[in-house]
């Protein structure tokens, strides 16, 4: 242990931990923005190409895939080159694809680029998650992931507010350029930032063969156990994410300004839940009171939302459940990637892609038939099971003690 905190120290003292904050947090920002921010152009997008809706909740879809399978090849290739290099590759990657979302002539394209989009962006977060568990460990490193966290629970939920703002004065086009300019300087500032992996930390094999790590990753069950309770967690999240403007403004009747203005209040609440988690002493105790919290003001919401319960009464037990989810984001990360020494870029990937992959499949779930009843069915039902994914935690736990 006093090795590691020579090295983390040591480490740290090339880039201040303001600067490591600010930067790490920006790029974990990244994809949500990506996927969230042009929302509210939806519409406009299919009166433009003339085409369906489907068609164009399509490009919503490609994107979560392109961040889910990016973090599963820049995680691993990041264990063998260091962090640097993958990441200026991802904002290239990145930045060519926004420039060609912008000028795509048809839909086909324009969901073909927003996929190169999704994986350009999937290099920030990985390499955040990664970049952090270089330089930190222990208390340090969950006050870190709580911070990166809370920003990565705030943006897919600001990112459709700033969307909707934009385009008073914008089109769809101008949302695309915006999120252009966002990560030019981010890239920008990210050119600072030093290497975190050194050299004899680094897996000494082809790049190819560095993707063979993710079976020790994938055996770990533990790790597993909890980066599934992670993904069922923030699935909650994203299905509040998905039917929030149908459920407030069509059902609820709220105007776009109080609709933002809930949008905000419940970011607090995220917030709140990161901060708590990063100061309570004991990480397993944290965990096991914020999944309860989770889980019974889950089905709370999923009550209010079959009763169809008055605005306030939904407001106040959704407000509960985010903030519980947001207690169980940076607790949960950060005991999974402790578990995981050696191959921490590959463990990251595995993390990051469950997340999305796991969010891509309950977002168009919470929409279908009456969305009221799916969305308490979809945030119910990942609440259930991150319930049952704790006690198999506990239960693995216990046997290892033995």
């Amino acid at each position: 242990m006093k090795n590691n905190n020579l090295i983390s120290c040591d480490l740290t003292s090339k880039n201040s931990k303001l600067y490591l904050l600010v930067t790490l947090s920006a790029m974990t920002a990244f994809a949500p923005l990506v996927t969230d921010m042009y929302l509210p152009s939806l519409p406009a997008l299919t009166g433009y190409f003339g085409t369906s809706a489907s068609m164009v909740q399509l490009t919503i879809s490609t994107s979560m895939l392109g961040i889910a399978i990016g973090q599963l090849f820049f995680g691993p290739v990041s264990d063998k080159t260091g962090r640097r290099r993958p990441l200026f590759a991802s904002f290239g990657l990145y930045l060519l694809a926004t420039v060609g979302c912008i000028f795509s002539p048809t839909i086909y394209l324009l969901v073909g680029f927003r996929l190169l989009q999704g994986l350009g962006a999937a290099g920030s977060i990985v390499l955040a998650r990664s970049i952090a568990a270089d330089l930190f460990s222990g208390k340090e490193l969950l006050k870190f992931l709580a911070l990166i966290a809370a920003v990565q629970g705030i943006a897919p939920i600001a990112a459709p507010v700033v969307g909707g703002l934009l385009m008073l004065f914008t089109d769809w086009k101008g949302i695309f350029v915006a999120l252009g300019l966002l990560g030019l300087a981010v890239w920008i500032v990210s050119l600072y930032m030093k290497e975190s992996l050194s050299h004899h930390k680094r897996i000494k094999v082809p790049v190819i063969s560095t993707f063979k790590f993710f079976v020790p990753v994938l055996k770990n069950r533990l790790l597993m156990l909890y980066i599934a309770l992670l993904s069922f967690s923030t699935a909650i999240m994203f299905a509040y994410i998905a039917s929030s403007p149908f459920i407030f403004q069509e059902h609820y009747g709220v105007s776009p300004i109080a609709y933002s203005i809930i949008f905000a209040v419940n970011a607090v609440a995220l917030t709140i839940g990161n901060i708590l988690a990063a100061r309570l002493k004991d990480p397993h105790k944290t965990l096991k009171l914020s999944v309860a919290g989770l889980f019974i003001f889950s089905l709370l919401t999923g009550v209010s939302l079959f009763l169809d319960a008055p605005i306030a009464c939904f407001c106040t037990v959704l407000f509960l459940t985010l903030l519980f989810a947001g207690g169980t984001f940076p607790i949960s990360t950060n005991l999974a990637l402790d578990l995981e020494k050696r191959y921490k870029g590959t463990a990251s990937a595995v993390l990051g892609a469950s997340t999305f992959l796991v969010g891509g499949i309950i977002m168009p779930l919470a929409g279908l038939g009456n969305i009221l009843h799916s969305t308490a069915f979809a945030m119910a039902g990942s609440a259930v099971i991150a319930l049952v994914l704790l006690i198999s935690i506990n239960a693995v736990q216990r046997k290892i003690l033995r």
